[in-house]
């Protein structure tokens, strides 16, 4: 449901999006009941199901994080709750606002800040952490975007208590069953344990001491996790000094802050501002000791990621050969048949699958009973991607061995390859009935629910690998795709991260990983792994591509065109060309932008957004009939652009063809009848032709929808033209 402009517990008005996940989102509203209509903060959580036992175990959980956040509201510095409250099934958390701007502003790239500064950075944030702390709650996501500097008294505020990530985490499981806890929170100031699904109260602090290493060495955020040393040498200590001026007293309390194993952190906040206190020779820290202090869980084992090798899948010409004692009834040449089947082996070992099949059909015409001649000659014939006489050879195998593990799950590949999802998940379902420890079975189904997109089930599958090969990247990064399909976006961001870390020299980690955060809004840590990406392979033309998506959206146009011309140069593709056309566009070059849209245009023949773009272009150059035209084109292909007729109705505009601008700005708002910029449109037009009341109508509904979308210009600009009519 579209909630901009919804009025919540007939009270809280929606203004806009300020974040949003697989089970809910957060908006700023404005409280309609309050002088002034103070703006304020709404947390939205919506269960996975209506299954009463999901939703009452929901309403528990809700009313628990309400009373957590209640409590912690208390304190100056961390925002209050004003209301909760549950409608149709989602439930509703109403909280303060905080003026001010994020800590991240702050941390500028390149700009170290002076140790006195540091010091007092941590001393602002554990002071904090020590009353969360007390309350018995871990923060699980202390970050620069989470921390606001208030712009009041320009004290920090800590916010996003992931209230409603933790709740609807554990309500993952349809049956209302808790589930392990999923890895929430922003992969640079996270700890291993926090990783692995096992956050601790020192899970803070790590973070806090992350964020003193990002103020001091001026690193970007996404520098942060190469610091670490992935075999954990040195103790296991990040290599972060060298980028700083830094005292020995303070740089022994933030490595201590960051160990990698918990056990040997800061146990508590208290201990950090004491050793803190004694390092730098200050005094007065305005905190009380703790009491009661929640003790930490038994420690795992940690994983010693320096052993930690990737597991690739065998290929099916090295499946393993069962060297069974065959039968010898029925066959007029025991002998002759096992001798070309060897061969045969031995030929497709060597790479030569026709070869092979030469020896296997003689081998199966001296023995037609034998299932694992069929079974070898079905994967020389995969390897030649001839997968209809794959899949007649594996069936035959099944047929006769109706136990032959192997046969199912070639033949389950072969499906997948051929498009038959159905076919190919009740060949993997038979591999896990017949053995249930198969990792690779649960890896493979994985992917063929994510081609039936049906993430919920590949994401299962995908959690039964890593139970069964905790090691292995490519299932993190196919889980961590799947979540970003679902929604989850900080979940997939989390796993591309553990993939990073299992397999470091591993691109498509980082370039999956800089999907996400391009998505996500994140436009430097997107910037910072396509980097990645292209140190580790410098030809990657896909990377190129979208890196120079992400410097449109930085607004450096001429570094965008540097590397859509990169990626052009190795495999030109639509993608390159209708960004660097973007780029030429906002550069005002728009003869090349034309050229390079129609070469979009020409490789794909349907790229809507390549005509748009056209359009656009052809518009700045007053081309007024090619840039109609271009709409046009686009408006055939995808009849429910909203935008193109938006567009449309613009060039007819300045054409004076009214009639046609108020049929597309109508056609338009059918399509999205939120769309403030058309109603407005269309207000000017009926200016133009004289009907004042339309007009006056079209500016009341334009500056309403402005206003409600929280787009104050907008709706300041539909006011003046109605005083203007007056």
């Amino acid at each position: 449901m579209e909630m901009i402009g919804q009025l919540l517990d007939r009270r809280y008005r929606i203004v806009q999006v300020l974040s949003s996940g697989a089970f809910g989102q957060t908006y700023l509203a404005a409280d309609t009941r309050r002088p002034g209509h103070p703006q304020c903060v709404v947390k939205q959580l919506r269960p996975p199901s209506n299954n009463s036992n999901v939703l009452k175990t929901a309403l528990r959980l809700f009313r628990q994080e309400a009373e957590i956040l209640e409590r912690l509201g208390r304190h100056d510095q961390i925002p209050q709750l004003l209301a909760y409250f549950e409608d149709h099934n989602q439930f509703y958390l109403i909280e303060e606002f905080v003026s001010g701007h994020p800590l991240m502003k702050e941390l500028v790239p390149g700009n170290p800040w002076s140790e006195e500064r540091v010091i007092l950075l941590i001393e602002d944030i554990l002071e904090i952490l020590v009353f969360v702390h007390e309350n018995e709650v871990i923060h699980r996501d202390v970050n620069p975007s989470n921390l606001i500097r208030r712009k009041s008294d320009d004290k920090l505020v800590l916010i996003d208590f992931g209230s409603v990530k933790e709740a609807s985490t554990r309500l993952a499981d349809g049956n209302g069953q808790a589930l392990r806890t999923i890895a929430t929170g922003t992969p640079s100031y996270m700890p291993i344990e926090q990783f692995q699904g096992h956050p601790q109260y020192n899970s803070d602090i790590y973070a806090v001491g992350m964020i003193a290493i990002q103020a001091i060495t001026g690193l970007e955020a996404s520098d942060l996790p190469k610091l670490q040393d992935p075999s954990l040498s040195n103790n296991g200590e990040l290599s972060w000094r060298n980028y700083a001026k830094v005292s020995p007293g303070l740089a022994h309390v933030i490595d201590k802050m960051v160990h990698p194993y918990y056990s040997k952190r800061y146990a508590t906040v208290i201990d950090v501002l004491d050793d803190l206190r004694k390092a730098t020779g200050r005094s007065g820290f305005n905190i009380n000791k703790l009491k009661n202090f929640p003790i930490y869980q038994e420690e795992k084992p940690p994983i010693e990621w320096g052993k930690i090798i990737a597991i690739t899948t065998t290929g099916l010409v090295g499946l393993i050969v069962i060297f069974g004692v065959v039968q010898v009834a029925n066959r007029p040449d025991p002998i002759k048949a096992e001798n070309a089947f060897k061969k045969g082996v031995e030929k497709a070992e060597n790479g030569d699958s026709k070869g092979a099949i030469r020896f296997f059909n003689q081998a199966i015409k001296l023995n037609p009973s034998n299932p694992e001649f069929y079974h070898k000659r079905a994967n020389a014939y995969y390897d030649l991607n001839e997968f209809d006489q794959a899949l007649a050879d594996y069936s035959k195998a099944i047929e006769l061995n109706p136990n032959y593990t192997n046969a199912y799950f070639n033949r389950g590949l072969t499906r997948y390859d051929l498009k038959d999802l159905s076919g190919a998940l009740a060949d993997f379902n038979q591999v896990i009935k017949q053995q249930p420890q198969d990792g690779d079975a649960f890896y493979k189904r994985g992917l063929v629910y994510y081609e039936m997109e049906d993430y919920e089930n590949a994401i299962q599958d995908y959690n039964t690998v890593l139970k069964l090969q905790p090691e292995q990247a490519k299932a993190y990064r196919a889980r961590g795709t799947a979540r970003v399909k679902s929604g989850d976006l900080q979940g997939g961001m989390a796993d591309y991260t553990q993939a990073i870390q299992i397999e470091p020299k591993n691109p498509i980690g980082y370039y999956d990983r800089g999907r996400s955060r391009f998505h996500l809004g994140d436009y430097q840590g997107a910037l910072g792994d396509y980097n990645t990406v292209l140190q580790l392979d410098p030809n990657n033309a896909e990377a190129y591509a979208n890196r120079c998506s992400v410097y449109i959206n930085l607004w450096n146009y001429n570094q965008a065109i540097t590397d859509c011309t990169e990626a052009i140069n190795r495999s030109p593709n639509e993608v390159a060309y209708n960004n660097r056309c973007i780029a030429y566009l906002n550069l005002k070059d728009y003869s090349k932008a034309i050229e390079d849209c129609s070469k979009a245009i020409e490789l794909t023949g349907n790229d809507y957004k390549a005509y748009s773009n056209r359009g656009l272009a052809h518009f700045a150059a007053q081309d007024y009939e090619g840039s109609i035209a271009d709409y046009t084109s686009g408006i055939n292909i995808n009849p429910n652009d909203a935008e193109a007729y938006g567009n449309r109705a613009q060039v007819y505009v300045k054409m004076k063809n009214y009639d046609q601008a108020i049929a597309d700005y109508a056609q338009a708002i059918r399509l999205k009848p939120n769309y403030a910029g058309a109603y407005y449109g269309r207000g000017l037009v009926r200016v133009e032709i004289g009907d004042k009341s339309g007009a006056i109508s079209d500016f009341e509904q334009a500056g309403k929808l402005y206003l409600e979308q929280g787009l104050t210009g907008g709706y300041k600009d539909a006011q003046f033209q109605m005083k203007k009519l007056e």
